[in-house]
C-alpha cells in the first residue's frame, strides 16, 4: 500500500472524529492503549475501539519484539505503520467533500476535483531517526557515512528532487543502519553541500540542512523536497536525468523523462 492510499483511509477515518485523530496523535511505539487513553483525555474503552479501526485501516499496528506484541501493564502498545512517521497530522484533515444539492429544473455545475495534496516528510525525531536507522533504507532514506565524496550526495538529491514524496539523506549513518556520527560541523557541510548543489543540479533547487543528535552522535540531515510536478532536474556532472526506485539511483529513460515532462509521477 503507498502513502497517498494510506492518508487517503485515514481521511476517511478521521473525517468528523477529531477525538478520534487526537488518538492517532498519540500512537509513538512507546505508550500502551492506557497511556493513549490518558493523553488523549478518552475513556479507554472508546480509545480502544477507535485504535482497532485504525488498526483495521493499516495505518496502526501492534510493536512487536521477537514477534510478540509489545505491552506495558498488560495493555498493548501501537505505533504507527513507518510510512506515516513523518506525515503531518494536518494532511488528514483535508478531506472535505463537495455536497452536491439536487435543484429541479436546474443544471448542476460540478465542481472540478481538486487536486490532493502530497504528503511532506519532515525532520524525524531522535527515535524516529532510530527507527528508520532500524528500518534500513528505501524509496525515502537514503545513509551515508562520513567522508563519501560530496557529488555522490548531489547525485541523490537529484534523483530524489525528480520523486513523489523527496526523501531524506542521513550523514553519519552506515549502510547497515548504525550510527556513527558526523565528521563535519552542520554550518560547513551545508556549506559544501549547497555550492555542489549549485554547480552540478539545474535548476538549483533548495534543500535544507538540519543537525540531530542521536545517542550522543550529530547526524546531518539533508530535507529534499517533494517533486513540483514542474520541474525536471539534471545532475550536470554527466548530464543525465536521475530518479530515486527503493534504495537505488537509476538515470532517467527517454519515456520517462517525457511523463515527468507532462507533469506526471515515476516513482
Amino acid at each position: 500500500m503507498d502513502l497517498q492510499e494510506l492518508v487517503t483511509r485515514g481521511r476517511f477515518l478521521f473525517r468528523g472524529a477529531p477525538g478520534r485523530l487526537e488518538v492517532f496523535r498519540y500512537v509513538n511505539g512507546k505508550r500502551n492503549t492506557k497511556d493513549i487513553a490518558g493523553a488523549s483525555g478518552r475513556g479507554h474503552i472508546s480509545v480502544l475501539h477507535d485504535l482497532r479501526k485504525m488498526k483495521d485501516c493499516g495505518l496502526i499496528q501492534e510493536k512487536l519484539t521477537e514477534g510478540k506484541p509489545v505491552k506495558k501493564d498488560n495493555c498493548i502498545v501501537y505505533e504507527k505503520i513507518p510510512l506515516l512517521n513523518h506525515v503531518s497530522l494536518s494532511y488528514f484533515k483535508d478531506g472535505s467533500t463537495v455536497h452536491q444539492r439536487s435543484v429541479s429544473n436546474r443544471k448542476i455545475r460540478e465542481k472540478p476535483a481538486r487536486r490532493r495534496k502530497t504528503p511532506m516528510l519532515t525532520f524525524p525525531s531522535e527515535a524516529e531517526l532510530l527507527d528508520i536507522c532500524r528500518q534500513g533504507e528505501g524509496q525515502l532514506y537514503e545513509f551515508k557515512e562520513p567522508r563519501v565524496e560530496t557529488e555522490k550526495i548531489t547525485r541523490e538529491i537529484s534523483a530524489f528532487l525528480n520523486t513523489k514524496m523527496g526523501g531524506l539523506i542521513f550523514y553519519g549513518v552506515a549502510d547497515d543502519g548504525s550510527i556513527v556520527g558526523s565528521d563535519r560541523k552542520r554550518q560547513d557541510f551545508d556549506q559544501t553541500i549547497q555550492n555542489s548543489i549549485r554547480n552540478t543540479i539545474s535548476p538549483q533547487p533548495s534543500v535544507e540542512i538540519k543537525e540531530i543528535n542521536v545517542l550522543g552522535q550529530k547526524v546531518l540531515a539533508i530535507l529534499v523536497p517533494a517533486w513540483d510536478r514542474k520541474t525536471v532536474y539534471q545532475y550536470s556532472k554527466d548530464n543525465r536525468y536521475y530518479v530515486r526506485k527503493g534504495n537505488n539511483v537509476f538515470p532517467l529513460k527517454p519515456e520517462e523523462i517525457y511523463k515527468l515532462g507532462k507533469g506526471e509521477y515515476i516513482v
